[in-house]
């Protein structure tokens, strides 16, 4: 047998291994064979397929650009070269390979179907729905595949509506349309439709009890409804599936804080930083379930990391939660640099004003910045005349410049607005028996 008739019996050999699930082999032989001829593109197009399998992507792309190179009519290749870009997330690579496809054919759905994709994950949704009108143009009939490309866009564009009408339009062309039940499922829990979802979800599942995504979108739809218990449950079978899946150890985070299971929510988070070290809240998490756990010694790196990392497109709100963690640390002087800094950012009658204002006067009474603390406070009733706490630490700061009758003003004026408000109750208790201390000490000078 000469050279040539061996590289075809390897070729035949890794074809049989191929179609048997052998993709090892299959991948020994197909190399084999280019070893002997390499100008063989549908050999480098089947090595591709081979090492796809095996989920070695990059290889796998490497095979299909050779496979394009040689075979440059062959539309397949292109195709199988853009699907691997989309898994590498080589967004702009993966659009070029599909240009390449509709160039030599305009009519091949599935590549307008992940040109959409494309085009949405490297979020450019304008170019995304261009694909998508001119997909209508040159398909014969409109297609399901595309319809579900163009949902997902929508859907991240958050306009849910129009997401459900192009899943519900691709179900109605192909009920089994790839991806279709689950791109629906999306759109009806972006719009509120949780009981709708979870029908759809519910059937994925009875056809298909390890399908991820819809496990992990289930998930979302039992803890939008007040259901974190049972969406943990879930969480708990898609880490059975896959230990190392990102997306369910921070939902299983995010559920484990919600119903306060704290323990459950460290290790979730634990896994999350080790899994993802530049996940950028996995820190903060960490940090506020240690805080609830009673653990602020641990906490304070950790939250002293995230401080770390802030910037300008972190959000008030953010920046707020974190003040908030700095005084549960014991780091008021901390909590006070970042709040005086976020407070100049409000403009008047900003809803967020008044509960940095707030902390800001919690954190100057902490820092022993008693009269600043106090001016604070007065400001923040200037804008809330009601605010209980407010009125709390104006009565601590008489108290600490042993301003008794101005304590005793606030004290009441808070009882006025609130009878029961035990740190209130707990602080006149405290001036009864200093005003009485006062009173044993006076009568006993006068009797010595």
């Amino acid at each position: 047998m000469n050279n040539w008739q061996d590289a075809e019996q390897f070729a035949d050999n890794a074809l049989d291994m191929f179609e048997h699930g052998r993709w090892s082999e299959a991948e020994i032989e197909l190399r084999k064979a280019l070893e002997i001829d390499p100008d063989q593109g549908d050999w480098h197009f089947n090595l591709g397929l081979t090492l796809e399998r095996t989920e070695r992507d990059a290889e796998a792309l490497s095979s299909f650009e050779q496979a394009s190179r040689l075979l440059e009519d062959a539309i397949d290749p292109k195709l199988a070269a853009g699907a691997t870009c989309i898994r590498l997330e080589r967004y702009d690579d993966a659009i070029g390979w599909f240009e390449k496809v509709l160039r030599l054919e305009t009519s091949v759905e599935p590549a307008w179907a992940m040109l959409v994709d494309a085009h949405a994950s490297n979020n450019d949704h304008e170019a995304a729905e261009t694909s998508f009108y001119m997909a209508q143009d040159a398909l014969a009939q409109p297609s399901a595949n595309v319809l579900v490309a163009m949902s997902g866009s929508l859907l991240t564009r958050n306009l849910a509506e129009r997401a459900i009408w192009c899943a519900q339009e691709a179900m109605k062309l192909d009920p089994e349309v790839h991806g279709g039940r689950l791109r629906l499922a999306g759109a009806l829990v972006a719009a509120g439709q949780g009981q709708r979802a979870s029908q759809i979800l519910l059937q994925e599942l009875r056809e298909d009890p390890g399908n991820v995504q819809a496990l992990l979108l289930h998930a979302d739809v039992l803890a939008d409804t007040g259901r974190a218990g049972e969406a943990l449950i879930k969480l708990h079978r898609v880490l059975e599936l896959e230990p190392a899946n990102v997306d369910a150890h921070i939902r299983a985070g995010e559920y484990a804080m919600d119903e306060q299971r704290w323990e459950e929510a460290f290790i979730a988070w634990g896994l999350v930083r080790r899994l993802q070290p530049n996940h950028k809240r996995a820190c903060l998490h960490l940090a506020q379930t240690l805080l609830a756990m009673q653990r602020p010694a641990a906490a304070r790196p950790l939250l002293q990391e995230y401080i770390d990392r802030m910037d300008s497109s972190h959000s008030r709100e953010e920046k707020l939660h974190v003040a908030e963690l700095l005084l549960g640390v014991g780091e008021p002087i901390m909590a006070v640099a970042l709040l005086e800094e976020l407070r100049s950012s409000f403009e008047e009658n900003d809803s967020l004003q008044l509960k940095c204002l707030r902390i800001l006067a919690v954190s100057l009474f902490a820092s022993e910045k008693i009269d600043e603390g106090a001016a604070v406070s007065r400001k923040v009733l200037r804008i809330d005349s009601t605010c209980i706490s407010s009125m709390h630490n104006l009565a601590l700061a008489a108290v600490k410049n042993n301003r008794y009758r101005s304590a005793w003003g606030w004290v009441k004026r808070g009882l006025r607005q609130d009878p029961l408000d035990n740190d209130l109750r707990r602080l006149r208790s405290r001036l009864i028996w200093e005003g009485i201390g006062k009173y044993i000490k006076k009568y006993l000078r006068k009797r010595s």
